[in-house]
């Protein structure tokens, strides 16, 4: 870790990323029961944000966008806090001091960007429908991803932004256009 304030970090950063990378020789991904699981639950979790912006769209039509939004997160932080105890055994398998410690400041602030998502897209849902909304979060998403990995932001390991890489961000671009306005 860089250390000296927010521009060394930058410095740092720009210094270390690559927009072109060699292929590396041995980047196999194993194939085993663990990546399946993974990549299944991840299935899972986009399928949820999918319908968790149409349900908070139709209720927004009936009551009120931010209320919505609100609902969805209370809800959905009642069932993570439920996680949580259950994952931590109450609480006490987490060492809150040494977190506090450790912990970058803005580490604690993840909420701040979660919530505009949910509000944008139970603003956004109703009049522009699930495949727009959807299609232009993810490639919004994609596209900050491969500006968090190549520069590493946010404690991320680096990962360059590689000739197919960009090739697969314009792919679906242009596949997010072509469902906005066929």
């Amino acid at each position: 870790m860089v250390k000296g304030g927010f521009f060394p970090v930058v410095k740092h950063a720009l210094k270390s990323s690559v927009l072109i990378e060699k292929p590396r020789v041995n980047a196999q991904i194993a194939m085993d029961k663990k990546l399946f699981m993974d990549i299944f639950l991840l299935m899972v979790g986009g399928t949820c944000t999918a319908i968790q912006g149409a349900v908070n769209g139709a209720l927004s039509t009936h009551i009120n966008g931010g209320f919505s939004a609100w609902l969805s997160f209370a809800i959905g932080s009642f069932l993570l806090f439920i996680f949580f105890i259950i994952d931590t055994r109450g609480a006490k398998t987490v060492d809150w001091r040494n977190a506090a410690k450790t912990a970058p400041w803005w580490s604690w602030f993840g909420g701040i960007p979660g919530a505009a998502f949910v509000l944008f897209i139970t603003l956004f849902i109703p009049y522009r429908g699930a495949a727009v909304v959807s299609g232009v979060t993810i490639c919004a998403q994609m596209v900050t991803s491969l500006f968090v990995d190549s520069f590493a932001f946010f404690g991320c390991n680096h990962r360059p932004a590689t000739i197919p890489r960009l090739i697969g961000i314009a792919l679906m671009i242009a596949g997010v256009l072509m469902v906005a306005l066929g």
